[in-house]
């Protein structure tokens, strides 16, 4: 019997659990990070699996793991995907589950829950993959609860209670603390917001060891979603499956900007507090978000090049992409660039 349903597929009241995964050993994102969370057993299984390239699509791993909540499940890892950065595929889909059936059926498995399978972060359209897993799931003497993409599996996970410890450390506790900063300037807090501080942080002088890359909305490092994924449920809302759209608000836990401030106070060196100063002086004027991209951007681009001019940083940052090209201005440029001056970031003898 198939019926489908909504929600937190992990808290699925079923003996077996699918889990959507790639063949490369990496939980990173979706559902899977959920997964990886709650049972980590079936994580380590499955990541020595991918070591030894004994998983494929067509090819399931059954692990039993316990969780003292949700307590003793039987996990299927199901490929959808052959690497975590390609989209899943419909092939991999229907291979997968006519191997699903034959498990179904050889381990008597009672019931079990299924996740809308590659239609999440594979890219995958529910429309296609919702016939398939009704056309090889159907008939079989289980009950098979399917799960449907849900706009709303965020909202439904912010609203639970945190189940872990998250301890400040120096650069959580300053990232933090620019995010409650930005904030007060009257724009919300995101995960582009996050790195263009943290580029910030790290050009002032702060070590956070972290590696940006020239990306869409300018400088990216994907660290700094690893910091907030860490973060959250404690002191953020926003990355409960590890992922947020570039803009999407984050929600900060104003209960903790006493602990955070009082952490900053009490932990930091003068010369990080000097740091922090001085990057709330660095975004004045220019924390909006086009505002933010170009003055990143342009630092980014000079750091790299500091050779150009107005026109070379013009000519990259159009060549860049389409949607820069119309929105950045010569003059925007050159107001960024005479900031970046004012703040010692750019040589003082650059001239326009």
């Amino acid at each position: 019997m198939i019926r489908f349903s909504t929600g937190d597929l992990l808290q699925a009241k079923t003996e077996a659990l699918v889990n959507t995964v790639n063949t490369v050993g990496v939980m990173g994102k979706g559902i899977a990070l959920q997964f990886k969370e709650a049972f980590p057993h079936n994580y380590k299984i499955y990541a020595d699996t991918c070591k030894r390239h004994e998983l494929a699509p067509g090819k399931l791993l059954a692990v039993w793991d316990n969780n003292m909540l949700l307590g003793k499940r039987l996990i299927i890892n199901f490929p959808t995907k052959t690497h975590w950065r390609k989209p899943s595929e419909y092939s991999f889909v229907e291979d997968g589950l006519i191997a699903l059936r034959e498990l179904i059926s050889e381990q008597k498995i009672s019931s079990i829950a299924v996740p809308p399978l590659g239609c999440g972060n594979g890219g995958l359209d529910w429309h296609i993959v919702k016939p398939m897993i009704e056309e090889h799931l159907d008939g079989l003497n289980s009950e098979i609860v399917v799960f449907e993409p849900n706009d709303h599996i965020k909202a439904i996970l912010q609203k639970r209670a945190p189940t872990k410890a998250v301890k400040l450390t120096p650069a959580r506790a300053q990232l933090l603390y620019a995010l409650f900063a930005y904030e007060s300037m009257g724009e919300h807090s995101s995960l582009f917001a996050a790195n263009k501080l943290a580029y910030f942080y790290q050009r002032l002088g702060q070590p956070l060891q972290l590696t940006f890359t020239a990306q869409h909305y300018g400088p990216y490092a994907i660290g700094v979603e690893k910091v907030l994924y860490a973060l959250n449920g404690v002191y953020l809302k926003g990355l409960e499956q590890g992922q947020a759209k570039a803009f999407e608000p984050l929600m900060l836990n104003y209960e903790k900007w006493q602990e955070v401030n009082d952490y900053i106070n009490s932990e930091l060196s003068p010369e990080a507090k000097a740091i922090n100063q001085k990057l709330l002086a660095l975004i004045s004027g220019f924390s909006s978000d086009l505002s933010l991209e170009i003055l990143a951007t342009t630092d980014f681009i000079l750091q790299h090049n500091p050779e150009f001019g107005i026109d070379e940083i013009m000519e990259r940052i159009k060549s860049s992409s389409k949607r820069k090209g119309d929105l950045v201005k010569r003059e925007y440029v050159e107001i960024a660039v005479g900031h970046l001056r004012d703040m010692e970031l750019v040589e003082s003898s650059f001239s326009f």
